[in-house]
């Protein structure tokens, strides 16, 4: 049985929810994985949450918890810990968890958006351990970030902060769904990738013949996996995807000069295609900067990130309180 002092993280996303025993210094000490199945409503997906907050305590002696950190994809409302999120958590509007979750276990709970959770968990024990100044984003479905600002993460009006992927780095650029045009993540998110790819594969490409003459089936991978493959159609997408991501990466690092710019999520698995592009971008893009002195680096903590920092986010609470 673990008995050094933890915290349960949890962390919430449109597939998967992962619920994780985190000590003191950051190590994840257990760990459990349900698929969301968001579509069975959020009464349900709050059951199965707090089931695995019980699976999770019968590995431990309740004492020793401190509470419960939630990262959750957003739109959220941490205030009030309630998830407004219908958009990628079907039905899940206005779901009253933090409040669910301290009734039923007599824990203290808090609810962060995931990239802001992601950014503490890199901050605390991964690739940017140390730096006082980080941005942690994250490229994938969306595009979001977490920011570390004096060693403190950042929380704007309504603890809110990182919708970076709406700003916008082209003004005549496709509609957004969250009503501007040319967002950042209509440019360089995965669904952006596969659809210029699908929009513009000739029928007889590689990455049409991988996608087995499926539009519809092209994604952001299929187009890495053509373009290792050598299909010219795809090595242009992701050198635009490069282009388009040294842009944005360039703005906020223009905004807030961090020390490390750590990159993570699904498409910067590969950050190692799109690096050279990228990097020229950005260093052409940050002039005013002191570029030699930032670094820019992939995630490091992988599919703990949100766990970790999800419960970083209640130590950091708990001892704001003590203060």
């Amino acid at each position: 049985m673990i008995t050094t002092g933890i915290t349960i993280g949890i962390d919430i996303g449109g597939t998967n929810i992962v619920a994780a025993l985190v000590s003191s210094d950051g190590q994840v000490l257990a760990r459990h994985t349900i698929a969301t199945e968001a579509q069975r409503g959020p009464q349900s997906g709050m059951q199965r949450i707090g089931d695995l907050v019980e699976t999770l305590l019968r590995e431990t002696e309740k004492s020793r918890v401190s509470g419960i950190g939630i990262g959750c994809t957003g739109p959220l409302d941490s205030e009030r810990g309630r998830i407004q999120n219908p958009y990628t958590l079907p039905t899940w509007d206005d779901v009253p968890l933090v409040e669910a979750l301290e009734a039923r276990f007599g824990l203290r709970a808090y609810l962060i958006h995931d990239c802001a959770a992601a950014a503490l968990g890199e901050h605390w024990v991964g690739a940017g351990r140390g730096a006082r100044h980080m941005i942690y984003i994250t490229i994938g479905t969306g595009i979001g970030a977490g920011f570390i600002l004096d060693g403190r993460l950042h929380r704007g009006l309504g603890l809110l902060s990182g919708e970076v992927g709406h700003t916008v780095i082209d003004l005549n650029g496709p509609a957004c769904y969250c009503g501007a045009r040319g967002c950042w993540e209509m440019f360089a998110a995965a669904p952006a990738i596969a659809r210029r790819a699908a929009e513009r594969a000739p029928a007889d490409s590689l990455l049409l013949r991988l996608a087995n003459r499926q539009r519809d089936a092209i994604s952001a991978r299929l187009v890495r996996q053509a373009a290792d493959a050598g299909d010219p159609l795809a090595n242009t997408i992701m050198d635009e995807t490069a282009f388009y991501l040294g842009v944005g990466i360039a703005n906020l690092m223009n905004i807030f000069a961090p020390e490390v710019v750590v990159i993570g999520g699904g498409v910067a698995l590969s950050w190692d295609r799109f690096a050279p592009i990228a990097t020229q971008t950005i260093h052409a893009r940050s002039g005013m900067m002191p570029f030699a002195r930032m670094k820019i680096v992939q995630a490091s903590l992988g599919l703990n990130a949100g766990v970790t920092g999800a419960a970083r986010g209640l130590l950091m609470l708990r001892a704001a309180d003590e203060a």
